[in-house]
């Protein structure tokens, strides 16, 4: 700007040629020209920059379209242009919608999305030895969200379940808190309605986890007596639950902030977003459909009254004492609270060890420390030890009843 305002004084001066200013600041004389005929007309206002926008776009989007666009980015806030583009297409029956990348913009234009910089140096989840899912209810995985305080200031754990093959949310619960029974109450409640899967994976924390054998807490042994297989992830290990912890994301924008008055109102917005989330929200990985055209429930019942596992003939079956004792040949071995009041069989292996299983997962064998003394237990059970870790070990599992085979439990800590 300044240059030109240089040019334009010089040339009024009178004292050079509009030639030899052009070829002294280096422009074209149509240029020179096209300065000083904005400057008669308008004075040094004239010479601004100005737009190169066109006055007409035939390509632009029509305006009640982008009004759509706005509307249904404002209903569902974490939708991005792909899903807004089937919304459109479905729901709104536009044949040939926005692209998404034209979406995009009216979206940054009006405030609604940001650009984002990926962070650089992402880590490939390492998912070698989870059960890839073939049908529906193959698979359920099962959390607890992070918990919030409501309005009334109660605290609110959310309990999630989702089918993996489809990603159907199963349930998503306001929860009081994470303990035992009442999280056995809801799933209780979710198998009479949905049926029973085939295996339930879960990371390690409570209550679907232990310190114990196995890694078993009460409500897992519960699992495997229902014939359920349970898939432990590894330790630390978000990724191998990606799919989960990306629906906690969308639950934690859309349903969580701000928090609810109390349970009731939290729960009706669960709900409502449970609903929209299975049978509105496009799912990329199921080529833009919601997961509601995938799931359908499991024909396996859950048996309202537990019966006593059966064991092979080659195993001798004994009950865990009310303590979590395990009484065999004068001599006492403490199994777990957990598995308090439970049938487990003995079976001596080849090598004169007696294995000791629960249903068909073997948890370990017994021993017995001849140096024994105060503080150190003569009878104890030795767990089953996992092999030496590899750069990406796949985690362990615990198999319910009625499977021919089961992996090694993990480590006790």
């Amino acid at each position: 700007m300044e240059e030109i305002n240089r040019f334009v004084v010089l040339a009024q001066s009178g004292r050079f040629s509009v030639t030899d200013l052009c070829e002294q600041f280096g422009i074209s004389r149509k240029t020179g020209y096209k300065h000083l005929a904005r400057y008669a007309a308008l004075g040094l206002a004239g010479l601004q920059p100005r737009s190169h926008r066109p006055h007409h776009s035939p390509q632009r989007t029509d305006e009640t379209l982008e009004a759509l666009v706005l509307a249904e980015r404002r209903q569902h806030r974490t939708w991005g242009p792909k899903k807004l583009q089937v919304v459109l297409e479905v729901k709104h029956a536009i044949e040939r919608p926005p692209a998404c990348s034209t979406i995009a913009e009216i979206l940054r234009r009006h405030g609604l999305s940001v650009r984002r910089r990926r962070r650089p140096g992402a880590f490939v989840a390492g998912n070698d030895g989870l059960t890839q899912p073939t049908q529906p209810n193959h698979v359920w995985t099962v959390d607890f969200k992070g918990w919030f305080l409501l309005g009334d200031q109660q605290r609110c754990d959310p309990l999630t379940v989702c089918d993996r093959y489809s990603h159907y949310v199963l349930a998503c619960e306001a929860r009081p808190n994470q303990q035992f029974k009442g999280t056995l109450h809801a799933f209780r409640a979710l198998m009479r309605y949905r049926g029973l899967p085939e295996i339930i994976r879960c990371d390690l924390g409570s209550p679907f986890a232990s310190y114990g054998l196995g890694r078993l807490s009460s409500l897992s042994l519960w699992w495997i007596e229902q014939g359920i297989e349970v898939e432990f992830t590894r330790p630390a290990s978000p990724q191998d639950n990606g799919s989960h912890e990306r629906m906690h994301r969308d639950l934690k924008a859309e349903a969580t902030q701000p928090p609810s008055a109390n349970f009731a109102a939290q729960q009706r917005r669960f709900a409502r977003w449970q609903h929209t989330y299975n049978h509105d929200r496009p799912h990329e990985s199921l080529d833009q459909h919601p997961p509601a055209e995938f799931y359908q429930p499991s024909g396996r019942r859950l048996g309202e009254n537990d019966k006593p596992l059966v064991y092979p003939p080659d195993q001798e079956v004994k009950v865990i004492s009310a303590s979590g004792h395990l009484a065999h040949e004068g001599r006492h071995y403490h199994v777990g609270d957990a598995f308090a009041g439970k049938h487990v069989g003995l079976r001596l292996n080849p090598a004169g060890q007696t294995e000791l299983h629960f249903a068909n997962v073997h948890l370990g064998h017994l021993a017995f420390n001849a140096e024994g003394g105060r503080f150190k237990p003569t009878a104890y059970i030795a767990p089953l030890r996992c092999p030496p870790a590899s750069p990406n070990p796949p985690p362990t599992a615990a198999v319910g009843a009625g499977r021919e085979q089961a992996p090694s439990p993990a480590p006790l800590p």
